[in-house]
């Protein structure tokens, strides 16, 4: 199984700002991912890999169950994404207009900063997406 994993783990490498790679060398096995819920009365969860997401540069593993959608939301950083496990759609919202986009695994997407929109796990199964941020980035809703 970790060797159809190798093709996105360069893709990340080669995503990733060099500023960004640890001086030393670090292991996080998948089983040990310290995941947290990232809403209350929501289904996502978060995986930090390095950095603190909210305070600067960052790798998060989001996880999600299968069958679940985002309500409408944005980000305060602008950040890059790589689809490790599922099948993922995301929804460029612009002027009332969605175009949604399907991504299976090892497809990579960007979203900037503080624009509206949505994404699904459109798999039966969990979706697992690597989520890469160089500024502090939060979450938020409409409002």
């Amino acid at each position: 199984m970790a060797n159809h994993l190798a093709p996105l783990a360069l893709a990340a490498l080669a995503i990733l700002p060099g500023q960004a790679f640890a001086l030393e060398d670090s292991y996080l096995p998948a089983d040990k991912i310290p995941y947290v819920v990232e809403a209350p009365d929501q289904p996502q969860r978060l995986g930090p890999l390095w950095g603190e997401r909210a305070k600067g540069p960052a790798g998060t593993l989001l996880k999600v169950p299968g069958n679940w959608r985002a309500p409408v939301h944005a980000h305060t950083a602008d950040y890059r994404a790589v689809v490790i496990k599922g099948l993922w759609a995301h929804w460029q919202v612009q002027g009332g207009e969605a175009t949604k986009v399907e991504l299976p695994p090892g497809s990579y997407w960007t979203q900037k900063a503080d624009e509206m929109h949505d994404d699904a796990c459109l798999s039966e199964t969990e979706c697992v997406i690597l989520l890469i941020n160089d500024t502090p980035y939060e979450t938020y809703l409409p409002k």
